[in-house]
């Protein structure tokens, strides 16, 4: 471990800071996590321009990174971004929302690369601790305060046994882990999708394993984050595995109690649904809206509780109204939005799509304006919409009424044509990156 601390230092005092928590900021709102602070890519900031100056919103800072395609959180006006030195390390980096300047670093050693190299994960801030998981598994509680390691794991090493043979271990995702954990009161929940164990739980403090639920699959992997949801009255975590690595297969998806792990239900698809990458959206009490590319398009599951006794089924199934390849769709005041763009049938792209919330299509952007597999995220009214390709960003009135485009700038380099980070905004700034850069853009109301 490199930076101002090592796994040595004293454990007692940093998991001390962690409990204490961290005020709160008087900055604007935070974005602490994947999909931003309740974990649906919507931001409660206002007072956001709703058009743009010539040449785009301003710049107020770029930073050089690593190859990859980890995204930033946000909080207390510091932003956080787990960076990667090619074939040799993951490093945690602290940067100042205002200026850019970088403040701190922590680098621990995770040799090796996996196609698409890089980066993959947005950090996750609670209270003084910052979670990260790098793309090989390394997890790590690092304290803010003191810039030093509260406690590390592996998610592959953890659930490996000595001996076992190696359809029993637990194994590297093809694409590397792209898993943000779901955090549940005093635990982080992380899905390794071993052949004997599913889902895990850690305590925040000190990394002790809570509870591991039994397999959840066959022993595969996906790309989607374990979601915690409540249905039924009942706190869960729901995750997708895969039936076979790569394969056109159906996908599986079940749902785990966030306290103790127990399985509660699971689901097979009803057709082949390979790589699940963005995560299921709550869209009522008892629905789950689940969108993906390779053809599976978009479905409703229902879940229902009678006493102890778990059933599922489709609210509606075999449409074709979104794709939702990379990230997550969002509810937005009754309405569903989202990048339709399914890499492997380009033609069918819908763009950026409006649904209602029986899966009927309100609008599409497509075929006039499509963006490849680019971000988005819903504040104020307003879809900031990035192009995957050429790293141009559209902001677009949120509205169920009609694709409603009001401003667009080429923000990025797109240079390798994969622009496909998430994005963060915080404090009106809103933070972008390409394969190589990332930019803080000031697109607060003049």
């Amino acid at each position: 471990m490199q930076g101002r601390g090592s796994l040595g230092a004293c454990r007692s005092c940093l998991v001390a800071a962690a409990l204490l928590g961290w005020a709160v900021s008087a900055f604007g709102a935070d974005w602490p996590r994947f999909l931003g602070p309740d974990g649906t890519g919507i931001s409660p900031e206002t007072g956001l321009a709703r058009s743009w100056p010539e040449g785009g919103p301003p710049v107020l800072w770029t930073l050089d990174l690593g190859e990859g395609f980890g995204s930033a959180a946000v909080s207390g006006g510091k932003v956080y971004v787990l960076d990667r030195v090619r074939h040799r390390q993951d490093v945690l980096r602290c940067l100042d929302l205002a200026t850019g300047k970088e403040e701190w670093n922590l680098a621990y050693e995770a040799p090796g690369e996996v196609p698409y190299p890089g980066s993959r994960q947005v950090p996750t801030i609670d209270g003084d601790a910052i979670f990260t998981v790098g793309p090989f598994g390394n997890l790590h509680a690092i304290g803010r305060t003191t810039h030093q390691p509260l406690w590390s794991r592996h998610i592959v090493k953890d659930f490996q046994e000595p001996g076992a043979a190696k359809a029993d271990q637990p194994v590297l995702p093809t694409w590397g882990f792209t898993q943000s954990p779901a955090l549940y009161k005093d635990t982080i929940i992380l899905a390794p999708l071993g052949p004997k164990v599913g889902v895990v739980a850690y305590e925040k403090a000190t990394g002790k394993l809570r509870w591991k639920s039994p397999p959840v699959g066959p022993g595969t992997f996906c790309y989607a984050s374990p979601l915690l949801v409540t249905l039924g009255g009942v706190d869960q975590v729901v995750v997708f595995t895969n039936k076979k690595v790569d394969a056109w297969v159906p996908a599986i998806l079940t749902s785990v109690d966030a306290a103790t792990g127990k399985v509660l239900w699971t689901l097979e698809t009803w057709k082949p649904y390979k790589l699940p990458i963005s995560n299921p959206v709550k869209i009522g009490e008892d629905r789950l809206f689940i969108s993906g590319a390779y053809g599976v398009g978009c479905f409703c599951l229902k879940v229902k509780k009678d006493g102890e006794t778990w059933s599922t089924e489709y609210a509606f199934k075999d449409n074709n109204n979104c794709a939702a390849h990379l990230h997550t769709p969002a509810l937005y005041k009754g309405c569903l939005y989202a990048n339709s763009f399914d890499i492997h049938q380009p033609g069918k792209a819908g763009g950026l799509v409006c649904l209602d919330l029986e899966g009927n299509l309100k609008w599409k952007s497509g075929p006039q304006a499509i963006f490849d597999a680019g971000g988005f995220l819903v504040a104020d009214g307003l879809i900031f919409q990035m192009h995957g390709k050429t790293g141009e960003l559209w902001l677009v009135e949120a509205s169920p009424e009609a694709f409603k485009p009001l401003a667009k700038a080429k923000v990025l380099k797109a240079e390798g044509a994969t622009v496909w980070a998430p994005m963060a905004l915080a404090d009106g700034k809103l933070i972008v990156r390409d394969l190589h850069q990332m930019k803080c853009l000031d697109v607060r109301k003049r």
